[in-house]
């Protein structure tokens, strides 16, 4: 009987490794270890002040582990920051959008900063999320939910393997939850990577298809 050919397992491409996170003195969590390969989607759940923000800023490389490691690509981050930075995209609690310019304004500024002064993806950013009708509105006069649609749009126009996001359903409706799900599991099905909290759960079957969770207490 032929031998079978032995199956060829991809290394996780981020790895978690006995972290231990704090909020001044207060330790928030420890031992924390996890591995994510291409195409997953991490869930991370707990109650307010467990901790969920400060893990995504040290997944990020913006807060330091008080112990354990964070590898990308089997390095640490803290050794190889450019890269981590290169490949990933934070979007965090706060929206980071400038009230006085408008959609489209906003959407160019980080169009730039991506490497694309002419705005080359900006229409198709609007057009996905929805908001193409308030491209010449002011951001300070979007709804909560616009804003948050918007501020999502950064993932769109900067390419990056992996998408780090903090409370990404805040103030969204039933249809801009469904347009951000899209991209979400387009993102998961082209190998992306998906770092999220959330006290909402995944409703979408695609999602939870892709999903492993980690609970902070």
């Amino acid at each position: 009987m032929a031998a079978q050919p032995e199956t060829r397992v991809e290394s996780p491409r981020l790895v978690v490794d006995a972290v231990k996170g704090a909020r001044g003195d207060r330790v928030l969590f420890e031992d924390l270890s996890f591995a994510l390969h291409d195409g997953q989607l991490l869930h991370i759940t707990g109650p307010n002040g467990s901790g969920k923000t400060t893990l995504l800023r040290v997944l990020c490389g913006l807060l330091a582990p008080l112990e354990g490691v964070v590898r990308w690509r089997g390095q640490d981050i803290r050794s190889s920051v450019s890269r981590h930075r290169l490949e990933s995209t934070y979007v965090g609690h706060r929206d980071g959008l400038k009230a006085e310019l408008t959609a489209f304004e906003n959407l160019q500024i980080v169009a730039r900063l991506c490497g694309c002064p002419d705005g080359e993806g900006i229409d198709d950013s609007l057009r996905l999320l929805g908001l193409w009708e308030q491209q010449d509105i002011m951001v300070g006069h979007l709804s909560a939910g616009q804003r948050r649609r918007l501020a999502l749009g950064r993932l769109i126009l900067k390419p990056a393997l992996l998408w780090i996001l903090d409370e990404p359903f805040t103030a969204i409706d039933v249809a801009g939850r469904e347009i951000i799900e899209a991209q979400l599991i387009r993102h998961l099905e082209d190998d992306g990577i998906v770092v999220l909290t959330s006290h909402q759960a995944l409703v979408h079957s695609k999602l939870r298809d892709h999903c492993v969770t980690v609970s902070l207490q």
